[in-house]
């Protein structure tokens, strides 16, 4: 058994439960096993510096939509994700830019997940994220796209 930690790269989704935001197929459990393989040190976790881009927008819609003022939440959920040395936050080099440039001509237009992509492929992790649209374009368009998988597919695989 490696004593390695799986390096896996998050999706924004996987963001959003620190700021009090429910998502769909995500369990209290599955975040609590995830967190329990981090601190464990079977897997360590990476955000991508632009990922902000797509959960301050989506924060800031279920705060519109809850009709609640989440400044303390969001001050506590920031300051926990950039300080707390449980996830590791890198910046897109040049190369992954040029990846998600060729994503973007290929048709796919979001271009946070085209440099999560890239990025996660680049430095050799596994993207966790629950689109199923990437995938198949991926596919489609003959990228590599075994790196990617959901929550499930991750804690089955640390389970051995």
């Amino acid at each position: 058994m490696s004593s390695t930690p799986l390096r896996v790269l998050l999706d924004s989704t996987y963001i959003l439960p620190s700021f009090g935001i429910e998502v769909e197929g995500l369990s209290v459990d599955h975040i609590i096993r995830l967190r329990e393989a981090g601190v464990k040190g079977k897997v360590k976790f990476y955000c991508l510096s632009v990922v902000w881009v797509e959960v301050i927008g989506k924060v800031c819609r279920e705060m519109e939509r809850l009709k609640e003022d989440m400044d303390d939440v969001i001050g506590v959920a920031v300051r926990s994700l950039l300080e707390s040395g449980f996830y590791e936050w890198l910046t897109p080099t040049w190369n992954a830019v040029k990846v998600a440039f060729k994503l973007r001509m290929l048709g796919h237009k979001d271009n946070v997940d085209n440099l999560l992509y890239a990025t996660s492929i680049e430095n050799n992790m596994l993207l966790l994220t629950m689109d199923e649209e990437l995938k198949k374009f991926l596919l489609k368009n003959n990228f590599k796209a075994d790196n990617l998988l959901d929550h499930e597919g991750l804690l089955k695989k640390i389970s051995y």
